[in-house]
């Protein structure tokens, strides 16, 4: 026994699939242009700080260590497990910024 299937689309169809994927990218583009335009003015500021250039990106991982020191070093009454767990975020962020190339002049 064969196993083929064949597949039919109607041409209207494949239109409005195309259509809804263009619209997904277009709020896609919306999100990121938002986002970069918040993060600009920290990405600045931050390169001020460090004494170099910080990228989008870069930004987007100093956020991440300063919520996961938050988190680490504010706990709640909270779990044991919960508190090593925020400890792993926090080393894996710091090293995601290790690795990222943020250097500051001198600190």
């Amino acid at each position: 026994m064969d196993n083929k299937m064949t597949l039919t689309a109607n041409a209207a169809e494949t239109m409005n699939m195309a259509a809804e994927t263009m619209n997904m990218s277009d709020g896609t583009a919306k999100a990121a242009s938002t986002l970069r335009r918040m993060v600009a003015p920290l990405a600045g500021y931050y390169s001020r700080v460090l004494g170099t250039e910080v990228s989008t990106r870069q930004t987007l991982l100093l956020l991440n260590v300063q919520a996961a020191f938050f988190m680490t070093a504010f706990p709640a009454d909270c779990h044991l497990l919960l508190r090593l767990g925020c400890l792993a975020w926090l080393v894996s962020a710091v090293i995601k910024c290790r690795d990222s190339g943020i250097k500051a002049e001198r600190l």
